[in-house]
């Protein structure tokens, strides 16, 4: 039921149909196509779970390895709820809104 799940979740947030999700297609399935719009806003989460996710397999396509596929797609969603976990606790401890903890905040 997963697989299935996932496997609607990519086509649909793959308008081209090729197969393989740009960072841009990911950014706008988030918010589009799965209604996460909390993780939509947390840019640096999708963007460090992307990158991670697309380095997982090597791509047998010449253009796969900047992209993710498939088979990536899961790793990706697993790295995005950690790393918004990850992005939620800084953005708490992180009251000056500076992207930067200092050690008063800490």
């Amino acid at each position: 039921k997963q697989w299935y799940q996932r496997r609607v979740a990519i086509t649909a947030g793959d308008p081209n149909g090729n197969g393989f999700l740009s960072l841009a297609e990911v950014d706008k399935g988030v918010r589009d196509v799965l209604g996460l719009d909390d993780i939509f806003d947390a840019k640096p989460a999708i963007m460090r779970a992307f990158q991670i996710a697309k380095n997982v397999t090597k791509s047998k396509s010449s253009v796969g390895d900047d992209y993710i596929e498939f088979k990536e797609f899961r790793y990706f969603l697993l790295s995005l709820r950690q790393y918004f976990e990850y992005y939620e606790a800084f953005s708490r401890i992180d009251a000056g809104d500076d992207k930067r903890i200092e050690l008063e905040e800490f």
